[in-house]
């Protein structure tokens, strides 16, 4: 997957995404804080972002040319599930009918992480952890090439979070999971990593790399990475100067350190 030049936005909003040039083609984590852009990123490599400029290539291939491509892409976000009062195996077992996906694994993800009674439940009967676990279990039974995960985290507690870490890792294909958490990194040292920070994207890093890295508001010689904020303060990431990367919980807190 390859985004060029891309721009986003939103009617009546400023850029979500600016000037993005990103090449994905191996498990990666996308990484930033809470509106950052990272859920637009997702969003327009999955061609459903209406008000953009740029290319977004799948295998080649303009994302706009694709849909309906099976088993090529798929995705936790919520559309497919919303306004539906349909049991959830019910619509489950369609959808992943028409993308030859696994019901079967479908089933057995969402029985192990929220108990069998879900199913039979429709989607806005569910608390938002259910929600999240039933769109996880969607995705990652899609047999996609590509499986873009959107905050696959929110809503879990500490023991499901771990495991569903470990059904994603287990999952075939190239995964792409957004986050704004740190928590999982360490277990992930071999993905690529971009961090998206204001609508810009920087990349890409190996997620090992970057858990070494500290984090500093002020100029660093040895600075493997600068982040430009609107604010036109600079953040630099290096590897003997600043807060620790590793000790912030969550990318939220990078205004934190350089307040």
């Amino acid at each position: 997957m390859e985004l060029v030049d891309v721009y986003a936005w939103y009617r009546g909003r400023d850029y979500a995404l600016r000037g993005v040039s990103a090449r994905i083609s191996s498990d990666t984590v996308i990484l930033g804080p809470n509106g950052s852009g990272k859920t637009t990123l997702m969003r327009a490599i999955l061609g459903l972002v209406v008000s953009k400029r740029g290319r977004v290539l799948v295998d080649g291939v303009d994302v706009d040319s694709i849909r309906g491509t099976t088993r090529l892409m798929a995705s936790n976000l919520r559309e497919v599930m919303v306004g539906s009062k349909q049991p959830l195996r019910n619509v489950a077992r369609f959808v992943l009918e028409l993308v030859e996906g696994d019901y079967e694994r479908f089933e057995d993800i969402v029985t192990r992480f929220a108990g069998r009674d879900v199913l039979r439940k429709s989607f806005a009967e569910l608390s938002e952890g259910q929600r999240k676990i039933a769109l996880n279990a969607l995705a990652l039974a899609s047999r996609a090439r590509y499986i873009l995960l959107d905050e696959p985290f929110e809503g879990l507690d500490p023991a499901r979070r771990v495991a569903m870490l470990s059904e994603i890792q287990g999952t075939g294909g190239v995964k792409v999971i957004s986050t704004h958490v740190t928590w999982m990194l360490r277990n992930l040292p071999s993905w690529d990593l971009y961090l998206v920070v204001e609508g810009s994207v920087y990349g890409p890093l190996n997620v090992g790399y970057l858990w070494e890295l500290r984090i500093s508001d002020r100029p660093v010689e040895d600075a493997v990475l600068t982040i430009d904020l609107r604010s036109g303060r600079r953040v630099y990431l290096s590897k003997t100067a600043g807060t620790p990367l590793s000790s912030l919980d969550t990318l939220d807190r990078l205004y934190e350190v350089v307040s």
